[in-house]
């Protein structure tokens, strides 16, 4: 059911003051699309929002006051000026009246519909009010005698007038004291939230005792720990899923004492009872309990069904007869099991993901994807599996240019979506999660036409709206590059007497410059290198570890667009002699990047390079680095250590900061001090120290580990072990109890240990400290949209000395080249790793002083640690890599 526009109003104002978050509105609205009514309702139905917070919320945000009905002497002309029954359907009080305005109290004071009607019942303009609903229904019954309503007081003023039943109980158990009571009074006055929930939020007494004493209260049993019931179809049949998400109960059970309901809301008791018109026996449980009953027992069935009972072509009493008769099927089954039979996840790492997500909450999905069981586009086909919509690839079904821009950038933007095509008079949009009602409403209103949705994984979403709304036509802005530098040549100019930054916000070299960032990051570049060179400016990316030519521009444009650079990253733009260092915020639509900027004077001009750097957010989980399983256990079992010296090895571009940062993302919690040294902070991570070396005021890393010692540390990271100083203060700090993790330049893990030696350490030391080292590599992975199965070139085996025995049940794959992969037949990188864990074998022969050689046989026959190129080849062999990258990036 579609939401009104003061229902959608209502929720982007709650949204907005935080009285719900964005999982919570999501899920009112889901239940709002089956059940229909007010969205206010439900918010308060569910317990989410209390009924007075949601009218302070307007009051806040529209200025429309919040009137007590119980104190206002209402004018007899105003009431008179609305008929009764009018009144009673808008859940309207009019109170005054001044000239030919009517002041009018309100259950929904958003509801355009309401407020028309009473203004044509009246004839007068309507100025609207807010009232709560139990006031509303007490006016209208005290001042309409004609309606024959009885009228009830306010179950608050009730509450009030001696403390509450419910408070005087609690009290009675000793459950809560005069002073808890009166301050939950006071609250309650602020909210209009329920007296045990209030009570319950400033945790004065916990959930099972506040639904014991309600239990109590009206004569129910409380059940703490909902039993496995099994419910019959014909008991089943006597609610509707509509009707179990609005009053919150489940039927379980029928004997000849009536029909047992397990509820949550015990002011819902007479509208349970009306509803099914038999007696009832009543059980209390909490609303989570609830709401698991009838997601087990109501699996989203019947939902065509109950769309006609409230359409009116369906009587409530034929539904129930048919779904007496329907058996089960059909049902929408959990995202897990939609995972497992897609052959993503196992079952053991759902239940992994299951217990993780029950800890720290978030959805299941959500947890997959951070512990990188589960990719994005696995995320994308698993939901669209579940709730069968059809699912979106880019790359094999691209979106129709003119249908993409048929709704505006900020609507697009906004909600992550893009359409797609046109399907008859539909339009077929690609949305990250369907079920966002706000979004395929305002979809239907902007264009017009009935709307399809389809899912799509978000990052592909977000390409496709800097594609289509980001970019611009580099074609065009080549040829006014051009332009304006052939009227430069006739104006006889010399490129070093023009004032480059001159109109630079309005000129196509701002644009260019834009456009080149927001390429590379759609592309997933590493690195942009902007290149001059005799007859033009070469521009290139560095993806997966390899550097693609792209569009050259212009030579007139190098001066111009080095002077832009510059300027983003507050260089001097004067000085072309040197070289210089700086960094670049860029934020643009949902392109939102730091860039590490260098540039560098050469024979054809200065050429500028930029490292694309990753939000601390996108740091992936250890799990992600692509760990064997052989290394990956001992890898947690060495970084879990209370102490010692862990050291990450390779050379440059190799992914150490990765897994240095991912390593400290597992292990920095919130109880230990963790503490670092860098030189630059590429990353800024929350709830860690970090601390950035500055040669010329002195700070080294060495004086840094000095300080970091008299800071009370638990965790020590050093971005690069350079001299001895560093390496012996490092070593010091893990003798004396303190974990540091550290990175080094060595070719392999045993010469991590030799390279500590040539720094001076002793080898005793070395040996006492050191828990463990990582030697890794990158190596692209086989692209999975063109990805095949091939046979091995002999050479490369040769090479590799493997066997044609090594190769039995291989499943050796390569890239075919497809448009995702750029024709390349690789997509993205993984690691490959020497780990090698310093046991008491290993601790021994370093401090013997044994040779970089000699430590190696050691760990390989006696600790257990395995090359890089074996690891490497393993991964070939499963078809993740190939041979031809693992022989590129290892020599033995």
């Amino acid at each position: 059911m579609a939401l009104s526009i003061g229902d959608r109003r209502l929720g982007a104002i709650l949204l907005e003051q935080g009285y719900v978050n964005d999982a919570d509105l999501q899920k009112a609205l889901v239940r709002h699309a089956e059940v229909g009514g007010r969205l206010a309702e439900i918010l308060i139905g569910s317990g989410m929002v209390g009924e007075k917070r949601i009218a302070r919320a307007i009051e806040e945000a529209l200025g429309i006051p919040l009137v007590n009905l119980m104190v206002v002497n209402p004018d007899p002309q105003a009431v008179t000026a609305v008929r009764a029954q009018t009144a009673l359907s808008s859940l309207a009080f009019p109170f005054a009246l001044e000239g030919g305005t009517l002041r009018v109290a309100l259950v929904d004071p958003l509801s355009s519909l309401a407020i028309e009607a009473l203004e044509d019942d009246c004839g007068l303009l309507i100025e609207p009010y807010q009232a709560l609903r139990d006031e509303i229904n007490w006016a209208i019954a005290t001042h309409y005698p004609e309606l024959g309503l009885t009228p009830t007081q306010p179950a608050e003023m009730a509450d009030s007038a001696g403390g509450g039943m419910l408070g005087q109980r609690l009290m009675s158990r000793g459950l809560i004291t005069d002073a808890q009571l009166q301050v939950a009074l006071d609250a309650q006055q602020q909210t209009g939230e329920p007296l045990g929930s209030t009570l319950y939020a400033q945790k004065a007494i916990t959930e099972d005792q506040l639904y014991e004493v309600l239990a109590e209260q009206i004569g129910a049993v409380y059940l703490k720990n909902p039993r496995d019931f099994k419910p019959s179809e014909e008991v089943l049949g006597s609610m509707l899923r509509a009707d179990a998400l609005r009053l919150s109960a489940v039927p379980v059970d029928e004997s000849e004492g009536g029909v047992t309901v397990v509820a949550s809301d015990p002011r819902k008791r007479e509208d349970i009872e009306a509803l099914i018109g038999r007696r009832t026996q009543f059980l209390l449980a909490k609303p989570r309990d609830v709401e698991s009953l009838i997601e087990r027992y109501y699996p989203q069935r019947g939902r065509l069904g109950e769309q006609m009972v409230q359409q009116g072509t369906l009587s409530r009493a034929q539904l129930r007869e048919a779904l007496q008769v329907q058996a089960r099927e059909g049902r929408v089954k959990p995202l897990g099991e939609v995972i497992i039979e897609l052959g993503f996840a196992g079952a053991e790492e759902i239940d992994a993901a299951l217990q993780k997500q029950n800890a720290g909450g978030g959805r299941l999905e959500d947890t997959l994807v951070q512990s990188g069981k589960l990719s994005p586009e696995m995320l994308a086909r698993s939901l669209a599996a579940q709730l069968g919509y059809e699912f979106l690839d880019p790359v094999q079904n691209p979106p129709d240019p003119k249908v993409a821009l048929m709704i505006p950038e900020a609507t697009a933007r906004r909600y992550a979506v893009v359409p797609v095509r046109l399907q008859g008079e539909a339009l077929v949009v690609a949305m990250k999660d369907p079920r966002n009602v706000f979004a395929l409403d305002d979809l239907k209103l902007i264009t017009g036409r009935e709307v399809m949705p389809a899912v799509m994984a978000e990052k592909d979403i977000i390409r496709l709206i800097e594609r289509y709304f980001g970019s611009k036509d580099m074609a065009d802005l080549n040829q006014r590059l051009v332009q304006e530098s052939n009227k430069r040549d006739k104006d006889n100019k010399r490129a070093e007497d023009v004032d480059v930054s001159a109109g630079l916000d309005d000129n196509a070299v701002v644009r260019v410059v834009d456009n080149l960032i927001r390429e590379a990051a759609l592309q997933e570049a590493s690195d942009i290198h902007i290149e001059p060179t005799e007859h033009e400016v070469r521009i290139r990316y560095r993806i997966d570890g390899v550097l693609r030519e792209q569009n050259s521009l212009p030579k007139g444009a190098a001066q111009s667009m080095l002077a832009r650079i510059k300027i983003m990253g507050q260089l001097d733009i004067a000085e072309r002699r040197i070289p210089q260092d700086g960094r670049v915020r860029f934020k643009k639509g949902s392109i939102d990047i730091d860039l590490r900027l260098s540039t560098l004077p050469t024979v054809y001009g200065e050429k500028a390079v930029m490292r694309l750097l990753q939000k601390a957010a996108n740091i992936p989980e250890v799990e992600q680095l692509g760990f064997s399983e052989h290394n990956f256990q001992r890898y947690l079992d060495v970084i879990e250590k209370p102490n010692g010296i862990f050291l990450v090895t390779g050379p440059t571009g190799s992914g150490k900061s990765f897994t240095s940062f991912s390593t400290l993302k597992r292990i920095a919690k919130p109880e230990k001090n963790t503490t670092t040294i860098e030189d630059p902070v590429e990353y800024e991570i929350p709830g860690i120290v970090q601390s950035q070396v500055n040669s010329v005021a002195g700070l080294t890393f060495a004086r840094a580990l000095r300080a970091f010692l008299r800071q009370d540390p638990d965790i020590i990271f050093v971005g690069e072990i350079r001299d001895t100083e560093t390496a012996k203060i490092a070593v010091e700090a893990a003798l004396t109890g303190h974990l540091v993790l550290a990175t080094l330049h060595t070719n392999d893990a045993p010469g991590a240990i030799v390279r500590l030696e040539e720094m001076g350490v002793e080898h005793f030391n070395i040996g006492a400290s050191v828990v463990g080292v990582v030697a890794q590599r990158l190596v692209r992975k086989v692209c999975p949209d063109c990805k095949a199965p091939t046979n091995a070139d002999p050479d490369v085996l040769r090479r590799l000395g493997i066997t044609e025995r090594d190769l039995r049940g291989a499943q050796l794959m390569r890239g075919a080249g497809c448009p995702r992969c750029g024709g390349t037949g690789y997509k993205g990188r993984m690691g490959i790793h020497e780990l090698m864990v310093v046991d008491e074998p290993l601790r021994v022969a370093i401090s013997m002083g044994k040779n970089a050689s000699e430590i190696n046989d050691i760990a390989m026959t006696q600790s257990g640690m395995k090359t890089l190129r074996q690891d490497g080849i393993g991964k070939a062999l499963q078809g993740l890599t190939t041979l031809e990258e693992v022989l590129a990036v290892t020599s033995k």
